[in-house]
C-alpha cells in the first residue's frame, strides 16, 4: 500500500476516536475503527492493521488483571477461537471486498441497535463451559473475517461469570490470546507487509492520544449520551458499507 498524507490523516482520526471511545466506555475499539477504516481502505488491509494495533495495547493491561482471569473458563473458548480464526481468515482471503463490506455493514447495524439499548441487567446464568467452544469459534470467525471478535466473547463471559472484575480480566486475557493467534495466522497467510507495519507505527500516536484524552474527560460525558453518539456513528457507517 502507498502511505499518503490523506491515508495517514484519515486513519489517525479514526483510530483516535476508536480508542477515545474505548477509554470512555470500555467498549471494544475494533467495532468502531474497522467499519470506519473500511470506508477508506480494503478490508484485507484494515483487519490485519486492527489486529496489530490491538495486540500490543491488550498486553499492556495483562499484568494488572492476570490474577483475576478465570483461566478454566477461557480454555474451551481458546480452542474454539483457534479454529474459528483459521476459518475467518480463509473467508477474508477468498471472498470479494464488496461482499465482505456489505456483510460487515449488516453486522455493524445490528450491533449499533444493541449498543444503543445499553442492556445492563444482571444476566449471569452459569452457562456450561461447553458453550465457550461455540463462543470462541464465533469470535474467532468474526475476528479473522472482520477483526471484531468481541461480541461473542463478551456475551458468553457476561453470562458465565458473576463478578464484573473477573469478567473484565478474563475478557482482556481472552483478547490477548485471540489477537496474538490472529496476528500469527495473518503473518503466515501473507496479510502482513512492511508497508502495513509502517502504517501501523504511524497510527500509534493517535492511539495513545485518544486513550489518554478518553481517561481525562470520561467524567464529563454520561455513558448513556456517549452510547447514543457511538451507536449513531456505527449505524451511519453500516449504511455506507451496505451501499
Amino acid at each position: 500500500m502507498e502511505i499518503s498524507f490523506f491515508s495517514l490523516a484519515g486513519g489517525s482520526l479514526i483510530i483516535f476516536f476508536a480508542f477515545l471511545t474505548r477509554a470512555l466506555t470500555g467498549f471494544g475499539s475494533a467495532l468502531i475503527s474497522v467499519p470506519l477504516l473500511a470506508l477508506l481502505f480494503d478490508l484485507k488491509l484494515v483487519v490485519p492493521l486492527e489486529s496489530l494495533l490491538e495486540v500490543g495495547f491488550t498486553f499492556l493491561l495483562i499484568a494488572k488483571v492476570y490474577p483475576k482471569i478465570h483461566k478454566s473458563t477461557l480454555l474451551p473458548m481458546i480452542g474454539g477461537a483457534v479454529l474459528g480464526t483459521l476459518l475467518g481468515t480463509y473467508f477474508l482471503q477468498t471472498l470479494g471486498d464488496p461482499l465482505l463490506k456489505r456483510a460487515l455493514g449488516a453486522f455493524v447495524i445490528l450491533f449499533a441497535f444493541y449498543f444503543w439499548r445499553g442492556d445492563r441487567e444482571e444476566r449471569s446464568r452459569n452457562l456450561s463451559a461447553n458453550w465457550g467452544i461455540l463462543a470462541g469459534a464465533g469470535g474467532g470467525i468474526l475476528g479473522g473475517l472482520f477483526g471484531t471478535s468481541g461480541p461473542p466473547f463478551v456475551a458468553y463471559l457476561a453470562y458465565r461469570l458473576r463478578e464484573k472484575e473477573v469478567v473484565r480480566a478474563s475478557l482482556i486475557g481472552m483478547f490477548a490470546v485471540d489477537y496474538s493467534w490472529r496476528t500469527l495466522v495473518f503473518a503466515f497467510s501473507g496479510l502482513l507487509s512492511a508497508d502495513l507495519l509502517f502504517f501501523c507505527l504511524g497510527l500509534i500516536p493517535a492511539l495513545v492520544l485518544g486513550t489518554i484524552l478518553g481517561h481525562k474527560i470520561h467524567v464529563r460525558v454520561t455513558e448513556g449520551q456517549f452510547r447514543k453518539i457511538v451507536a449513531g456513528i456505527l449505524f451511519v457507517s453500516g449504511i455506507l458499507l451496505l451501499g
